[in-house]
């Protein structure tokens, strides 16, 4: 890293999170000395432990010990005692996002995906590809791929990371090829108006060298910038598939670009959205000179991510599969892609995240759950958040007219489930709360 000396020993205020831990394991392999804390121990708590950092269970002032340097995320409050402590004492205090943008600066080129859905899918994605094509990257996800996991290494050549759009974070990054896979209004907490939000992604991409971006989406398809290649369903975007196959929820296709060029595409994971996620790896690696038989052999690689769309077991017989699905539009894909699986009986179980999300973008949630016959909605996860009237999983419950069942009790809702399901049925777990861990400690 370029302005923090190597060796210096950093604490991570919240070492579990998935993007946190990713940070803290780039930081083991350049020779730092690393400790966090979490609220809870957990398989990413365990990672670092086993990589030489030292974690602790619960926060409290002490727990820094002699750390120069602090990292908070997002979800960080201000009164939390280590980020105070770290205050008080003037050290080196970093947002995570701050940390990813130090981190971004020693990479020869930068790869930023972006865009409300589809974040994690599309960079693992490229990250297959990279490694397919024998590329010197490394890759910061923001979930967990089922082979390369939240963190991959194999040189600096590239830095492949998510951008997020909560608090603007992604303007801190200075990507060389931007994506951005839509402009869906999310995190109500961190923008004004959806114009906010439209211009904080146009800011975002006008960086790039390249911007990768979805034509087909209604603010993208007006920007005009030259850095722009845009993909999408519509021909007339620079890449575009055709002779659209579907087969028990995975999907084939021809990607054609660049005046008549085309080759096949065939995806291990479900859903027809993720037709546009593959569409975005594929102009990427293209764009950035890679060749079509690392694309193919690359998306060919992949089969999926921990908590998008994954088969987590069996509960009486029932398949369950979980989705991180959260918004209003990944409900609905989620969904879609579920109903392919032709189950005996399709059961949905939806957790909202916080209560300014539900409140906010309501009336989405109530249409997107009154598609679904075997609806339970599950109690909010808040997150950062404390209650907001009118925005918890109760109230959203009573806006969709009673449909389906309100559990507040993991217990009650899995022992519901247990007196339900046959085998047969399919169960699809919705959230990006701790629904997840449920539902992980029911199946076998």
């Amino acid at each position: 890293m370029k302005e923090v000396k190597k060796g210096l020993k950093t604490h991570f205020i919240g070492i579990g999170g998935i993007s946190m831990n990713a940070l803290a394991k780039y930081l083991i392999s350049m020779g730092f000395e690393v400790s966090g804390s979490d609220s809870v121990k957990s398989k990413f708590t365990d990672e670092i432990e086993a990589l030489g950092g030292e974690v602790f269970i619960g926060q409290d002032a002490r727990n820094i010990g002699e750390a120069q340097i602090v990292v908070y995320s997002s979800a960080i409050g201000e009164d939390n005692p280590e980020l105070k402590e770290g205050r008080k004492r003037g050290l080196f205090v970093l947002s995570r996002a701050e940390l990813l943008q130090m981190i971004a600066e020693n990479f020869g080129s930068v790869i930023g995906v972006s865009g409300c859905h589809g974040k994690t899918t599309t960079t693992c994605m490229i990250a297959h590809i990279f490694r397919c094509a024998g590329k010197k990257f490394t890759s910061h996800i923001g979930g967990v791929d089922l082979i390369l996991g939240n963190f991959f290494a194999s040189g600096s050549e590239y830095f492949l990371t998510e951008a997020c759009e909560f608090k603007k974070n992604l303007l801190l990054l200075e990507p060389d090829t931007a994506v951005c896979l839509g402009t869906q209004f999310d995190h109500p907490d961190s923008y004004k108006d959806r114009e906010d939000l439209k211009n904080c992604y146009f800011k975002f991409i006008g960086k790039g060298k390249k911007a990768i971006i979805n034509g087909d989406d209604e603010n993208l398809a007006t920007y005009d910038g030259k850095n722009a290649v845009k993909f999408g369903l519509e021909k007339t975007n620079d890449y575009f598939p055709t002779d659209i196959r579907e087969k028990k929820g995975r999907y084939s296709f021809v990607v054609n670009y660049g005046n008549g060029k085309s080759f096949p595409v065939k995806l291990k994971i479900y859903g027809y959205h993720n037709i546009y996620n593959a569409l975005a790896a594929c102009a990427c690696a293209l764009e950035n000179g890679l060749s079509v038989e690392a694309v193919t052999e690359g998306l060919s690689s992949f089969i999926g991510v921990e908590r998008r769309f994954e088969n987590i077991g069996k509960l009486r017989g029932a398949t369950v599969i979980a989705d991180y699905a959260h918004h209003p539009d990944e409900i609905e894909a989620a969904f879609s892609a579920a109903e392919k699986l032709r189950a005996k009986k399709l059961f949905v179980v939806f957790q909202p995240h916080t209560y300014s999300r539900t409140l906010s973008l309501k009336d989405k949630f109530v249409t997107a759950l009154n598609k679904i016959p075997e609806l339970v909605i599950y109690k909010t996860y808040p997150a950062r958040e404390e209650y907001v009237y009118g925005g918890s999983a109760y109230d959203l419950y009573i806006e969709c007219g009673k449909k389906g069942i309100y559990f507040g009790d993991a217990e009650a809702m899995i022992s519901y489930f247990k007196g339900k399901l046959k085998r047969g049925d399919v169960v699809l777990v919705l959230g990006a709360g701790d629904i997840y861990d449920v539902f992980k400690k029911a199946v076998r």
